[in-house]
């Protein structure tokens, strides 16, 4: 189960992909933005919706039509944006720099991959978001570092998604590299693992996915 805390503003976004129960202590300050079905996740849960936006096609929550208090933004089935790319700018538009995203992984790969990508335009913005599943999170990094939470156990696969990330250091895992260049067409950063020290991955002009394993809660 994944538990969720911070000091800074989040949006968090549930969509209607494989979802885990977790455990999230909202503010006034954060803002939850529901892309289509991930409503349904959220009624489950037990918490808010500020804003529900989609096609509207895989929703079931009939509460969603009662709920006056959640803003609803409808859009057509023949639309550029996924859901969760809808989701994803829409939060970025209102200021918000870190996005925790659930229910965005596993089910239709071309979903998750979709995903992926949007994660990758997230960090071209500038902000960082990280999708949640069971076990594991991932997130995307652009020309930046990122320090793994002390959660994490087991495995740490590190990808290139552009087609060269270079000056890539990784530290406090058992295989460490510094200053070395990925490509996107060898999977090298696949499966380190975490040592218990903490864990630093950082690319000095690239794209990349970071996966990692999280102790269970």
């Amino acid at each position: 189960m994944n538990q969720h805390t911070s000091d800074t503003p989040i949006c968090y976004i549930f969509g209607a992909g494989e979802f885990t129960p977790c455990e999230i202590d909202l503010t006034e300050q954060d803002l939850v933005i529901a892309a289509d079905g991930g409503y349904d996740h959220l009624i489950g849960m037990g918490l808010r919706a500020d804003i529900a936006l989609g096609d509207f096609d895989s929703v079931t929550a009939y509460e969603l039509w009662e709920d006056t208090i959640c803003e609803k933004i409808t859009y057509p089935p023949e639309k550029d944006d996924t859901d969760m790319m809808l989701a994803i700018k829409l939060g970025l538009s209102k200021g918000y720099e870190t996005l925790a995203i659930y229910g965005g992984l596993g089910g239709r790969l071309d979903h998750t991959i979709a995903n992926v990508q949007a994660l990758s335009y997230v960090a071209e913005q500038g902000a960082r978001a990280i999708l949640y599943h069971e076990n594991y999170a991932l997130t995307v990094i652009k020309d930046s570092s990122f320090t793994l939470p002390k959660s994490t156990s087991s495995y740490v696969s590190v990808f290139s998604l552009s087609d060269k990330s270079e000056n890539v250091t990784i530290k406090g895992l058992k295989y460490e590299i510094e200053g070395e260049t990925l490509s996107n067409t060898f999977p090298l950063g696949v499966s380190n693992e975490a040592t218990g020290k903490k864990g630093v991955i950082s690319v000095g002009n690239g794209t990349l996915a970071i996966l990692w394993n999280e102790i269970e809660q």
